[in-house]
């Protein structure tokens, strides 16, 4: 079975995650099948969180049956990849700001 995962690197007290397809059973330290992208929880200046994805790979992984982790579920939710998760307690689950796909300009 193969599941999409957050990677930790970085440093002590700085986490850095990349967003890793592998086997479910394997560590996420070990060498991926493949990386899908980035994610950065430490806030910009102005408040955001740095998150890079690719969104074509992510929907075929997805498409071939690969199960996320609960935290890159919250991310593919946001990307509008995955429908959301229902919360415990809550009746319908909350819109969120989701993650524009990024543009190509035109010439």
């Amino acid at each position: 079975m193969i599941s999409i995962k957050l990677a930790r690197h970085g440093l002590k007290n700085t986490p850095f995650y990349h967003i890793v397809v592998l086997q479910s059973r394997s560590r996420p330290t070990r060498k991926p099948i493949e990386q899908l992208g980035t994610f950065n929880p430490i806030p910009n200046k102005d408040g955001s969180k740095d998150i890079t994805l690719n969104f074509e790979r992510a929907k075929y992984w997805i498409g071939v049956g690969a199960k996320p982790s609960e935290s890159v579920a919250r991310i593919l939710a946001k990307a509008d990849i995955i429908p959301p998760r229902p919360r415990p307690g809550m009746p319908n689950p909350s819109p969120s700001t989701p993650i524009k796909a990024p543009t190509t300009p035109s010439a």
